[in-house]
């Protein structure tokens, strides 16, 4: 009997095994197609606060980002992002993150923003495009693959914000969306950023 439930246990260790070896092969090989750069919809958006007060919400039209192994066949790296916006006082807004997979799940965490910490489900990936969920989202996301590698080094400068001065006027917007900019007494501080989040990752 005792020889039994020993078989009994050598056949489902050596299956956990087939399965965790599986799992392992299968995040190696994901990772490898992961590895790049990426462009598409990742549904970035920031608020900010305008000179008189307003929060004022703005979406980005596209986000580049890449994704940069550790080393060959790590199932682990970092990676920028950087997120383009037609409107706003911020037309480029960009971040640093460090990117896992472990059984099929992808990880990211922003170190200047851990608040935004994600992780990725029900994706999939191929060479040419990768599609999924956020943890907390319902609306999936889309990015075409651009290069299996990409020189990063022009983005350094703006780790995580860069606002251009002279191409924006909140008087010119409010102008052309409402008719009129507000009036009242305005802030010393201006264009306080107050939230910045994925669209495709909120409930």
């Amino acid at each position: 009997m005792k020889k039994i439930i020993s078989i009994f246990n050598l056949v489902a260790v050596l299956g956990l095994c087939a399965m965790f070896t599986s799992c392992r092969d299968d995040d190696t090989e994901e990772a490898m197609i992961l590895s790049g750069q990426w462009q598409g919809n990742w549904g970035m958006y920031y608020e900010v606060e305008d000179p008189w007060g307003n929060i004022v919400a703005f979406d980005s039209y596209d986000t580049d980002i890449v994704f940069y192994p550790d080393y060959d066949y790590a199932t682990h790296g970092y990676g920028y992002q950087v997120d383009w916006y037609n409107e706003g006082p911020y037309s480029r807004m960009s971040y640093r993150f460090d990117w896992s997979i472990n059984n099929g799940v992808i990880r990211l965490s922003y170190p200047g923003y851990p608040e935004y910490n994600t992780s990725i489900r029900d994706y999939r990936i191929n060479n040419n495009r990768f599609t999924g969920y956020f943890s907390t989202g319902t609306e999936p996301f889309y990015l075409n693959k651009i290069a299996d590698y990409y020189n990063w080094s022009y983005y350094y400068d703006w780790e995580y914000h860069y606002w251009v001065y002279d191409s924006w006027s909140w008087d010119y917007y409010y102008t052309k969306t409402r008719g009129t900019a507000p009036t009242g007494d305005t802030p010393t501080a201006e264009n306080r950023i107050v939230k910045i989040g994925s669209r495709l990752a909120e409930k």
